[in-house]
């Protein structure tokens, strides 16, 4: 499967179906199932709650996508960051 930065408009439209289902999950995991994070060296279990459990399921739907960067581009971006450019302004 390509990625999803290579594939035409067809294909990015039927993969941005993941990111519908993102404010859903979010209210699901807040109100209803809260998603438990549990951190292996202290045995503390944490309800992920807000920002943070928003970022997680954008990543998870980033992932079901298909949307990552090579190291070049990784490379590209933090040369960029590093001379001064906004990762906003990119």
């Amino acid at each position: 499967m390509k990625r999803f930065q290579q594939c035409n408009k067809i294909v990015k439209l039927w993969r941005y179906r993941w990111y519908l289902l993102i404010p859903f999950k979010w209210l699901w995991h807040s109100y209803c199932f809260p998603l438990p994070v549990t951190d292996d060296e202290t045995v503390i279990s944490v309800n992920l709650k807000g920002k943070m459990l928003w970022s997680i399921l954008i990543g998870e739907a980033q992932i079901k996508m298909e949307w990552y960067h090579t190291h070049e581009e990784v490379l590209e971006s933090l040369h960029k960051y590093r001379d001064g450019y906004s990762p906003s302004l990119l």
